[in-house]
C-alpha cells in the first residue's frame, strides 16, 4: 500500500511540477519557444517530397488568408514570408468573405466544401484538427489538387491527457458517483460497479502514434504495462512492451484491461470494434475510443455494456453526424459520452464560430508555450509553401491519415 501510494504520489508530483513549468512558461512564452524545440517537442517530420513536386502545377503563393488568434499575428506571420507573398489576417473562417476569391492558401480553416466553392485559386488547406479524414469530402482535397496539412502532432498531449482523464474516471467509477449525485444520492448501493487498480493492469493502444505515446508514457508511469498495435511497423518506445501491426489487434484485445483507441479513421478501422471485437475483450474491461467514433459499432457497444460484454466505456462522439435520439447508446448502462474534442466549431477558440486558434478564456489550446509552439510550426510551414519545399503534417492520401 505504502509503494503504491509514493508512486501515484510521485506521479501528481511530477504532474504539478509540469504545470508550474508551464506557468512560468507561458509568462515570457515568445523569448522561450524557438523552432527547433517547437518540431522537437511535436515530434515532427518532413514530408518526404517537396511541395512543387507533390502538388500538380504548384505555383508560388500570392495569398495567404490565415484564421488569426490576435491582430498582430498578422505581422508577425508575414515577417517570415518570401517577396511577393502577402498574409491575410482575419477573424476566423465566416470572416473571410471576399478573400476567399484571392486566396492561394488557407490557414487554420476547415473543410466547408461552401468554402472550398468561393476559393478556386486554393492549393494549400491547414486544419487545426489531429485527424483530417472529414476534408475527404472536399473533391479537390480527395484528389490531391489542394494539399492538406493538420494538427495531429501538435495535439498529442491535450488528447493524451484527455484520454486518459476518461480512464481515470471509469477506473474509479467516478461517472457512477456523478448519476448517483444527479438522483440525490450519495449511496450507491444498486447503482455502482467494482472500481479497478491502473497499477499492474495492461493497456492496449490501438494506433501507437504520436497521442498514443504519449498515453503510453502516462501509463507505463502508473506502473501498468502497456501494449500496442500501429500499421506501420513494430517499433515502438522502451515504455511499449509489445508493439504489434494492426491485424495482431484481435489478439491483443483479450489481454487487455484497458484498450484505448488512437487510430485514425481509415477503411481499414471504420466499424473495427464490432461485436465479434468486444466479444474477445476481458468482461470487465474498460474501453475508450478517443480519435474517431465511426471506428466503433455504436449499436454494438450499447449491446456489449448491456449484456455485460465489457464492464465500462467513454465514447468521444468525433464525427460531423449528430447522435440519433433514439441510439441505444443514450440508454447504455457504464457509458460515458461526450462531445467531438476535437477542433469543430469553438473547440480551439472557445467563441462557437469556427476555426482559428484565438486566445479565449475558455480557450482549449494548453499553455500559451505551446500556443506559440504551435504558431512558429504553421509559420514555418506557411514559409516552406511559399518556396516550395518540404512541409510539415502533410495529409497522406493513400493511408488516410
Amino acid at each position: 500500500m505504502g509503494c503504491r501510494c509514493a508512486v501515484i504520489g510521485a506521479f501528481f508530483t511530477v504532474l504539478l511540477a509540469g504545470s508550474v513549468s508551464l506557468r512560468a512558461a507561458s509568462q515570457e512564452a515568445a523569448p522561450t519557444v524557438d523552432l527547433a524545440a517547437a518540431v522537437k517537442l511535436f515530434q515532427l517530420r518532413e514530408s518526404s517530397e517537396p511541395v512543387r513536386e507533390i502538388v500538380r502545377g504548384w505555383r508560388p503563393p500570392h495569398r495567404m488568408v490565415v484564421a488569426v488568434d490576435e491582430p498582430g499575428r498578422t505581422a508577425w506571420l508575414q515577417q517570415a514570408m518570401p517577396k511577393g507573398v502577402t498574409v491575410i489576417g482575419v477573424r476566423n473562417e465566416a470572416a473571410a468573405g471576399p478573400e476567399l476569391a484571392n486566396a492561394d492558401a488557407l490557414v487554420y480553416f476547415g473543410c466547408n466544401p461552401k468554402t472550398f466553392a468561393k476559393a478556386p485559386r486554393v492549393e494549400w488547406v491547414h486544419v487545426a484538427s489531429g485527424g483530417a479524414d472529414q476534408c475527404l469530402a472536399v473533391p479537390r482535397i480527395a484528389h490531391g489538387d489542394i494539399l492538406l496539412t493538420d494538427g495531429q502532432k501538435v495535439k498529442n498531449t491535450m488528447m493524451a491527457e484527455e484520454a486518459m482523464g476518461y480512464v481515470f474516471a471509469l477506473a474509479r467509477s467516478i461517472d457512477v458517483g456523478m448519476r448517483n449525485q444527479l438522483r440525490g444520492e450519495l449511496n450507491n448501493a444498486g447503482h455502482g460497479r467494482h472500481s479497478k487498480q491502473l497499477e499492474g493492469a495492461t493497456m492496449l493502444i490501438v494506433g501507437l502514434g504520436g497521442a498514443g505515446v504519449e498515453i503510453a508514457r502516462i501509463a507505463h508511469e502508473l506502473g501498468m504495462k502497456v501494449i500496442a498495435t500501429r500499421n506501420s511497423s513494430r517499433e515502438g518506445p522502451d515504455f511499449v512492451s509489445y508493439v504489434g501491426l494492426a491485424d495482431e489487434t484481435p489478439k491483443l484485445v483479450s489481454q487487455a484491461d484497458v484498450v484505448v483507441v488512437c487510430a485514425p479513421l481509415t477503411p481499414a478501422t471504420r466499424g473495427l470494434f464490432n461485436a465479434a471485437m468486444f466479444a474477445r475483450m476481458k468482461k470487465d474491461a474498460m474501453y475508450v475510443d478517443w480519435t474517431r467514433a465511426e471506428i466503433t459499432v455504436p449499436e454494438d457497444l450499447a449491446a456489449a455494456l448491456k449484456d455485460g460484454v465489457i464492464g465500462s466505456a467513454a465514447l468521444n462522439w468525433a464525427t460531423s453526424a449528430p447522435l440519433p435520439k433514439d441510439s441505444p447508446l443514450w440508454s447504455a448502462p457504464n457509458l460515458i459520452l461526450a462531445p467531438w474534442a476535437g477542433t469543430g466549431a469553438g473547440a480551439l477558440t472557445g467563441t462557437g464560430t469556427g476555426t482559428g486558434p484565438a486566445r479565449s478564456k475558455t480557450n482549449r489550446n494548453g499553455s500559451d508555450a505551446t500556443r506559440e509552439a504551435r504558431w512558429l510550426v504553421v509559420r514555418e510551414d506557411m514559409r516552406r509553401f511559399a518556396t516550395g519545399d518540404k512541409m510539415y503534417s502533410v495529409f497522406d492520401l493513400k493511408r488516410g491519415y
